[in-house]
């Protein structure tokens, strides 16, 4: 219809993030709207975008989603507190799953303290709380993802995790800090490129400030045709499996031996 405006008008963020979290649920919610007349296609996509984006940006920065997670860790902590200087990993969903983390590092104190959909604006959020009271003397760092798929530019969670850093070389400078760079995953492939130029900028702020920078750990996730391993993730193609899990470790392994 003329002087319709296109789906393709909306913002690249908006559409980017649609295209990077859509379901099954809704990809079929969305071909029932294409099937109805077209001159109602324009106000429905604009009350469903509208709608899920304002939502979706009120979620991200409201870092309040997490409390009861927060508060979960802060009551255990309370009742069995954890040794200072131990092996601390934090971040997102990535984290959170490592069911095997204490059996993969049996020579370190492992703490686990990844919340699944952080973005690096969370974690620094709840620094004070998941970080600073362990006092650890490595942390290995993974998040950032999220940030992207969620519609942020890659210099956020770089600036994010270089104020990370900061708060942690004020409060313990002899620290040691392991950054794991954001993934390449089968679902979050289109995003890849924005993930590498992250990666790269916060490479660059490792090499400046005596970070581990795991440089390895996505080139092992990756055929050798350069797409990620399909093998190495579970059905929805985003988080990995044991043998994803397998490869984190070695690479781990191999910088602590540094």
């Amino acid at each position: 219809m003329p002087g319709l405006l296109h789906l393709s008008s909306f913002s690249n963020t908006t559409l980017n993030y649609f295209k990077n979290n859509l379901d099954t649920s809704i990809l079929k919610l969305f071909k029932t709207i294409m099937s109805l007349p077209k001159f109602l296609h324009l106000p429905i996509w604009t009350i469903l975008i509208t709608a899920f984006w304002a939502n979706m940006q009120i979620q991200a920065a409201d870092p309040t989603r997490f409390a009861k997670q927060i508060d979960t860790w802060g009551a255990q902590d309370a009742q069995n507190p954890p040794p200072k200087g131990l092996s601390l990993f934090i971040g997102s969903s990535s984290i959170r799953m490592w069911s095997t983390l204490s059996k993969d590092f049996p020579e370190l104190t492992t703490l686990n303290r990844g919340f699944g959909g952080s973005w690096t604006q969370d974690v620094l959020h709840y620094y004070d709380r998941i970080v600073k009271p362990y006092e650890p003397s490595k942390i290995i760092f993974y998040c950032g993802e999220n940030d992207i798929a969620g519609g942020e530019a890659p210099q956020v969670p770089f600036k994010n995790f270089k104020i990370f850093v900061d708060r942690v070389r004020q409060a313990k400078p002899c620290t040691e800090i392991y950054y794991i760079p954001m993934k390449p995953s089968p679902k979050r492939w289109n995003l890849w490129a924005k993930y590498e130029e992250g990666n790269q900028r916060i490479r660059s702020f490792c090499a400046k400030n005596n970070i581990h920078y795991l440089h390895t750990i996505p080139q092992k996730m990756l055929k050798n045709d350069g797409t990620p391993n399909p093998d190495i993730f579970i059905k929805d193609k985003l988080h990995m499996n044991a043998k994803g899990y397998k490869i984190w470790a070695e690479e781990i392994h191999k910088a602590l031996k540094k």
